[in-house]
Parts: C-alpha cells; sequence; structure tokens
C-alpha cells in the first residue's frame, strides 16, 4: 500500500511539472515586418521668418515599417523645442518662429512598447518677409565644379535657391541625406560629404523656405584616391632572407594619381616598370626650386635605386615621385631584392 502510495504521489509531481511548463512556453515571435521602425517628419530643414504668415508650420510624424509604409493607428507623438526661446511647438506640431537664429532643433519623438524613435528639423528664423516665394532649388555643381572627389577627400554641396524672380534667397536651412552611407556619408546641415569607398552614390537634399518645399538629388562619384604613399620595408623569406620591397605592394588609385615611393631607413632599392612608358613625371616638382636642390624629383620612367642622404640638405633625398594618367595595372620588381607589385590604375571613364 505505501509503495503504490508512493508512486501516486510521483505521478502526481509529474503532471504538475508537465502542466507549470506548458504555463510557461515563450509566446510566438512578431514579424520584423510589422515592426515600427521609423519616425519620419514631412520638413526636416525649414526657414521660418518673424513675420506672419511665415511664422508658423505645421509639422507632421509618420510612424513607419521598415518597408516604408506608415504604420496606422498609432499615438500622437510628442513635439520638442531645442531652443523655445526663438522657436516654440505645439502639441499638435505647429511650430511658431518667435526670434531669429540658425540650425534651431525641433524633435518628434514616439514609443511603442520599448521601441522609441525621433525625427528632427532643423529651422533657421529670419525677420525677412520674402518678396516672391521659393522656385528653384539645387544642390547641382555650378559649372566648372565636378560632382565627384577622390576618396580621401572631402567636399562640400552648395545650395541655390532662388525666388520666382530668379533671386537667391539667404540663409535657407538644407536636409542632406546620402543613399549609400556605405560609399559616403553626408552632414545633414552642413553638406558636408565623406567619402567612405570608391563609388557611385546619390546625394538627396530638401528644404521648407517660407511654406513652400523643394527637392534636389544628385549623382556623385566617390573616385579611387590620387595620391598615395609606398614605403620601403624589410621582409623575411621563406628561407629566413631578409629582402626589402615596397609597401603597400598592391594598390589600386584612380587616373591622375602621384605616388610617392619612399626610402627612409633601408638600402638602396629600385623600382623597375614591366612598361614604364606611361609612367610620367609629377610637373609639381619640376621647376624652381626643386630642379636645383632635388632634380631627382622630376624625373618619368623606372626608378634607379636610392635611399637617404646622410647629408640631404632639403630632406627629399629618399623620396621619389611618379604620376599615373593612364588606366592600367602597372607591373614593378626589384632587379635588387627580386620583390615585387602592382600598381593598378582604375578605368573610371565611364562614371560622370
Amino acid at each position: 500500500m505505501r509503495l503504490h502510495r508512493f508512486v501516486f504521489v510521483l505521478v502526481a509531481l509529474g503532471a504538475m511539472g508537465c502542466a507549470g511548463d506548458a504555463a510557461v512556453a515563450p509566446p510566438a515571435s512578431s514579424d520584423p515586418a510589422t515592426l515600427y521602425w521609423a519616425l519620419r517628419l514631412d520638413h526636416r530643414a525649414a526657414t521660418m521668418s518673424t513675420q506672419p504668415p511665415y511664422d508658423v508650420l505645421k509639422l507632421t510624424a509618420t510612424p513607419l515599417l521598415v518597408t516604408g509604409a506608415p504604420i496606422p493607428n498609432m499615438p500622437a507623438p510628442t513635439f520638442t523645442s531645442l531652443d523655445p526661446a526663438r522657436v516654440q511647438v505645439d502639441t499638435d506640431g505647429t511650430m511658431h518662429a518667435i526670434a531669429p537664429g540658425d540650425q534651431i532643433g525641433v524633435v518628434a519623438s514616439l514609443s511603442q512598447g520599448n521601441l522609441t524613435h525621433a525625427d528632427t528639423v532643423m529651422v533657421n528664423v529670419t525677420t525677412d518677409v520674402p518678396a516672391s516665394p521659393l522656385t528653384t532649388f539645387s544642390i547641382h555643381p555650378l559649372p566648372g565644379d565636378s560632382a565627384k572627389i577622390a576618396f580621401g577627400n572631402g567636399s562640400n554641396l552648395f545650395p541655390v535657391a532662388n525666388d520666382a524672380d530668379g533671386n537667391p534667397i539667404p540663409d535657407v536651412s538644407v536636409f542632406y541625406l546620402s543613399a549609400d552611407p556605405t560609399v559616403a556619408t553626408i552632414d545633414r546641415t552642413t553638406g558636408a560629404i565623406s567619402p567612405v569607398r570608391p563609388g557611385k552614390v546619390t546625394i538627396i537634399a530638401s528644404t521648407t523656405v517660407y511654406g513652400v518645399l523643394k527637392a534636389d538629388t544628385l549623382p556623385y562619384v566617390i573616385g579611387h584616391p590620387l595620391a598615395l604613399t609606398m614605403t620601403a620595408s624589410p621582409r623575411s623569406t621563406a628561407s629566413g632572407q631578409v629582402v626589402w620591397t615596397f609597401l603597400p605592394d598592391q594598390i589600386v588609385a584612380g587616373p591622375g594619381a602621384y605616388i610617392l615611393f619612399i626610402n627612409p631607413d633601408g638600402p638602396p632599392i629600385d623600382v623597375t616598370f614591366d612598361d614604364p612608358t606611361n609612367v610620367m613625371q609629377y610637373d609639381v616638382f619640376c621647376g624652381p626650386p626643386y630642379d636645383e636642390t632635388d632634380p631627382y624629383l622630376c624625373a618619368s620612367g623606372n626608378i634607379a635605386a636610392f635611399a637617404r642622404t646622410p647629408d640631404d640638405p632639403t630632406g627629399f633625398s629618399y623620396y621619389r615621385v611618379r604620376y599615373f594618367p593612364v588606366p592600367g595595372t602597372y607591373h614593378w620588381h626589384s632587379t635588387i631584392f627580386g620583390t615585387s607589385g602592382t600598381i593598378e590604375v582604375a578605368d573610371e571613364s565611364a562614371t560622370p
């Protein structure tokens, strides 16, 4: 009888354990496509005036899915001015220009569960009354400028906003966005472009000037670098022998690049090209004062063995420079050490 009671208790406890496990089973995961992904304002850069009717602008903040579709039935966002002395904002998103100033942030934020997203409009406030409305807005380069920069360099966009009579409108706030931040990023308020890698990217800009919204897009090219260095460095072979080579020994440059070959500490080393036809002199170093003090800087083709000169008066003795205007692959080697490498000059002729 006692054995039967013991077995009954074990079975009952087991049943209780199973029931407990079922009660704490995790709920089904949410579909990421239906999650609250972002909050977007309809104006992200605005220019207002302290003079009516240009002292009022209504903001609308829309919650979005990852697809960009709006999410219905969401609570109202919260609006906050970061400088209420110059711009005030009502609970419904209506902004009021109070006093002149630049880059005044007004923030919209909205939470759903543990997800909070926000967006900001940067506001410039003037005391002007526009003679006519904003008619044209452009971030395209002026004649002679180029929508292309070399990797490693920076650049700024210069927007042009004109009224109906073609007159420029001053003190305009502009919002900038890079369509592909893996190629280039851009400061949202200054338009300063920072390359990340060579490639093509579309820059998007928008502005609301005294109630009129305009936008422009600009295809931008981040070219390959145009200024590189290769430094003589020791390297051990498989047999343990120390040889010298230039590092990096595999590089990619843009057409029109110049390369500094530097040998600050090593023994004399040469650079001999399989085909030196298009390995040219860099004219920056051709002429005074270099033609008298450092004539070896102005040369083309192969580079004879060189090293630092102990009594070097100018400090250029361990530099050599070559210019590469023609796309192609330039194989080089050192006849002294048997080391080699490749300089690839990219063909960017297909890019605007």
